[in-house]
């Protein structure tokens, strides 16, 4: 998927879709919500006035607007209530409008910071979880799937920042947002491979790929090596396996104290 970074108005940004936010307890519409409300000529105002826009968490209203905006649609997402608000909650509620969204052909989707300023919020970790909630949401294994998936993959996602101030905390959110997202997407993909296409020996070929695109350090120990180091609890797991087990150890280092150690055992 492709991720960008934009500043400028978020009416004006082309996309299959625009998602903007609205709290439950919200009596007017500010910021980029009431952009988009002018664009539409009150349509969202409209709906809210009626009710058939509440805010609840994970609700989701779309409307098309027919030319009035650059992008074909605008999505108006709950957000809840405004102090019951999390990262975690704003993260849950993007996975949600964008797997709606590719289930309705949507490809190609806009959206901006969720949040900020609402109790520790910041414009860079509204960011991030805004990247690994539609990173996340639209994750689908169909490896082994041969009829035809109702959702389209998401090809672009674009987070508008409404200052060119913003653009490099938004970028900076949205690239650690990724590496976690890609990496947990990861990490399902082996879990839900069959087991006898996910042995110990096809993670130890995935680890060096990895190590060999990330510059780590790898170190792979069979069982006679294992055995050696005293690590009977460790072979106990794997015993009764008709593959060989494997300890795999992936060492990130990225500076003189900053050290990070993944271990797999297979």
């Amino acid at each position: 998927m492709e991720v960008n970074v934009v500043a400028g108005d978020v009416t004006r940004v082309k996309a299959g879709a625009v998602i903007v936010g609205f709290f439950e307890e919200a009596k007017s519409l500010d910021g980029d919500i009431a952009s988009i409300d002018r664009a539409l000529g009150g349509a969202v105002s409209g709906l809210v006035s009626r009710g058939e826009i509440k805010g609840k968490l994970n609700e989701i209203n779309i409307i098309h607007s027919l030319g009035r905006l650059a992008a074909d649609r605008a999505v108006v997402m709950g957000l809840g209530k405004s102090e019951e608000l999390t990262l975690d909650r704003i993260r849950g509620a993007v996975a949600e409008a964008c797997r709606y969204l590719t289930k309705k052909r949507v490809n190609d989707i806009a959206t901006v910071a969720y949040g900020v300023g609402v109790g520790d919020i910041t414009l860079e970790a509204s960011a991030q979880v805004v990247a690994e909630g539609a990173l996340l949401g639209v994750y689908s294994f169909r490896k082994h799937i041969t009829r035809e998936d109702e959702h389209v993959e998401l090809k672009k996602l674009t987070l508008v920042g409404g200052k060119k101030a913003d653009v490099k905390h938004l970028a900076r959110g949205c690239h650690k947002g990724r590496i976690l997202a890609e990496a947990t997407n990861l990490a399902r993909d082996m879990v839900n491979e069959p087991a006898n296409f996910m042995t110990p020996s096809d993670m130890a070929q995935m680890a060096d790929k990895i190590a060999k695109e990330h510059s780590l350090e790898l170190t792979i120990l069979d069982k006679q090596e294992m055995q050696k180091l005293g690590m009977g609890a460790l072979l106990g797991v794997a015993q009764g396996s008709c593959q060989p087990p494997k300890f795999i150890v992936l060492n990130y280092k990225g500076g003189k104290t900053d050290k990070i150690d993944l271990a797999l055992v297979g």
